[in-house]
């Protein structure tokens, strides 16, 4: 997903949701010491986190993510938030934090053996008594998405250009069990009446809370707790999300 199209793209998709960030505010406030989020992309939670007065850094593997997390900042704020280029699978930084954050489906991106090379790195960063939070997609959420072609998931505007995007999915069971691949086809419509279709295709692992638990204990977390949406609201077959609060 690298070069400058889908991280444009990606921006202006997110770029008025708020429905997550009381959820992460509210963990941060309860935490004392700096917040990492893995996968920042461009920056809209860390953003956010570091507005509400946190100290907050932020890791990801495209560069051009990056530079348009920083261009989200104030030009005199930017010394202020460290911005990384990294996997998140190979924690290796400087710093031990209180919280550590992965938003927006970014660690369901991981196949199992992924995830729980994350999970260790992810353990050693924390402080004593830091908490892990991750939104991964349930079943249900993937799956009630259309997959006919001809019906658009998602549109808005891009404002760099003002050209209007229209979002489509194609989904099909993955290479393993417990896999979704969904194919994500940005169409941009330019002003000559041209359209350009940029995919992005992604594998997404559904963890079950008894799986997700299971891995967090070999990674040596303490104890977690799985909601079922922002609000935290009790996990249930039907909720919208997947949600994991774990402690170190």
């Amino acid at each position: 997903m690298s070069g400058s199209i889908f991280p444009r793209l990606y921006e202006a998709q997110y770029a008025s949701f708020v429905e997550d960030l009381p959820l992460w505010l509210s963990l941060a406030a309860n935490q004392k010491g700096p917040i990492l989020e893995l996968g920042c992309g461009p920056g809209r939670v860390v953003s956010a986190l570091h507005q509400a007065g946190f100290d907050v850094d932020g890791l990801d593997q495209d560069p051009e993510m990056l530079r348009r997390a920083e261009a989200r900042l104030p030009a005199a704020l930017r010394k202020q938030v460290r911005l990384l280029q990294g996997d998140l699978r190979r924690l290796s930084l400087d710093r031990l934090y209180a919280l550590i954050l992965v938003p927006c489906n970014t660690f369901a991106h991981l196949d199992e053996a992924s995830a729980e090379e994350a999970l260790a790195g992810i353990r050693r960063h924390l402080l004593a008594g830091g908490l892990f939070a991750a939104e991964m997609p349930t079943p249900g959420e993937l799956l009630g998405k259309p997959t006919d072609t001809s019906e658009p998931v998602d549109m808005f505007i891009e404002p760099e250009t003002g050209n209007p995007v229209q979002v489509y999915a194609e989904q099909e069971v993955g290479p393993s069990l417990g896999m979704i691949r969904v194919k994500w086809h940005y169409d941009e419509l330019h002003p000559d009446g041209t359209v350009r279709r940029t995919d992005v295709p992604l594998l997404y692992t559904l963890w079950t809370p008894e799986r997700l638990g299971e891995a967090l204990k070999r990674a040596g977390f303490s104890s977690f707790e799985i909601f079922g949406d922002y609000d935290c609201s009790p996990f249930a077959l039907e909720s919208p999300r997947l949600l994991v609060v774990a402690a170190a």
